[in-house]
């Protein structure tokens, strides 16, 4: 049986959330960390193994269905990580798109314990974007230089929630925020 109560009443509820169109500007420094990985696969395959590789990737019929592919993964890994660390049903996680900011959402729609929210936030940002970048760096393979900068860059709000959560104790549990980027916290009083 799902249990959606918190383990008892004595818990704080406090806000840790930025609207959408807020997010995409303070996710901007954290975004450079794509930046970062297209310099390393630079330093050791060259520029040009580079643009070739992003040639490739902005070719149309490449760029429009990795674009939407990646990012149906990205928002998949988001809700089944949350659903398998927080043993959870598959009903309790809601998958959709905000038109008015272009934004597509993985959302966990029960409290869950702060170290399975952090790694839901975290997987898309390791598997869809560090894990290409290193296999980029491995292999030579520009394409996958330039999809895995790209996607690192895409977890830009991701690794935004994450700094917003960086002093949040554990045991307490985090609810998704339903419109905002972030979520509500749940800690012991």
């Amino acid at each position: 049986m799902l249990k959606t109560t918190l383990p008892h009443d004595h818990f704080q509820k406090k806000k840790y959330a930025v609207n959408m169109a807020q997010a995409n500007i303070y996710a901007l420094p954290f975004m450079s960390t794509g930046l970062l990985l297209a310099a390393i696969f630079s330093a050791v395959w060259g520029w040009s193994s580079l643009r070739d590789g992003f040639n490739i990737f902005m070719e149309l019929k490449y760029f429009l269905p990795t674009l939407i592919l990646g990012i149906l993964v990205h928002e998949l890994v988001h809700g089944l990580t949350w659903q398998l660390a927080a043993r959870l049903p598959f009903s309790q996680i809601k998958y959709g798109f905000q038109l008015k900011t272009l934004t597509p959402y993985a959302h966990c729609k029960v409290p869950i314990d702060i170290a399975h929210y952090r790694l839901g936030a975290a997987m898309p940002l390791i598997l869809v974007g560090l894990l290409p970048s290193v296999f980029a760096v491995a292999t030579g393979s520009g394409f996958w230089a330039i999809f895995g900068s790209f996607f690192t860059i895409a977890a830009g709000g991701d690794m935004l929630i994450l700094w917003l959560l960086r002093n949040v104790k554990s045991g307490s549990f985090v609810e998704d925020h339903p419109t905002e980027a972030g979520c509500y916290v749940y800690e012991n009083e």
